[in-house]
């Protein structure tokens, strides 16, 4: 494009119009809308907070089986452990935020726990956070547990972030 031209075109068309900037801005705001994510309820897997896959609420398994099935599946596989069994001490249940509405005037403050609905008339009381329980003790009994006893206490300080004395490996004697 020579330069007579490009002068040209933009003595026309610059600066823009307002009608010219509300139909970029109202495109701006289409693509945004589209990019969005849209979150599909498969009840399949879900992911929690700590990153992890967590069964769906239909199995009934609680957080701690699972954080005992999952170690133990994962230290089998580790080279000189063996047959393993896990068992996990929890200091506390975790924590739910109940989200509560506010309602400040001049007289009173009144708090409203906020639900959601789901299904036709079930109203369940909107979660805004979630703690898991903190990991307070981890016993492990394994078949060859003398040779790898170092490696299975960092990969579970790793996991859990407990310190060493409250890790214990002990030899597997079998059922």
């Amino acid at each position: 494009m020579n330069k007579e031209k490009w002068e040209g075109w933009k003595k026309k068309y610059w600066p823009p119009r307002k009608d010219q900037l509300l139909i970029l801005a109202l495109l701006g705001l289409l693509l945004a809308v589209i990019a969005v994510p849209v979150q599909k309820d498969s009840g399949e897997e879900t992911v929690d907070t700590a990153g992890t896959y967590a069964e769906s609420e239909d199995t009934g398994e609680d957080y701690e089986s699972r954080m005992e099935r999952r170690l133990e599946e994962m230290l089998s596989h580790v080279e000189g452990v063996g047959e393993v069994r896990v068992m996990l001490t929890f200091a506390d249940n975790g924590q739910k935020q109940v989200e509560k509405d506010v309602d400040i005037s001049e007289n009173s403050t009144q708090e409203e726990t906020v639900y959601e609905e789901q299904g036709s008339s079930v109203r369940v009381p909107y979660v805004s956070s979630e703690t898991t329980p903190q990991v307070e003790g981890v016993l492990i009994v394994a078949e060859g547990g003398g040779d790898v006893k170092a490696d299975i206490i960092d990969a579970v300080q790793a996991l859990f972030g407990i310190e060493a004395h409250k890790i214990k490996i002990m030899k597997y004697g079998g059922d």
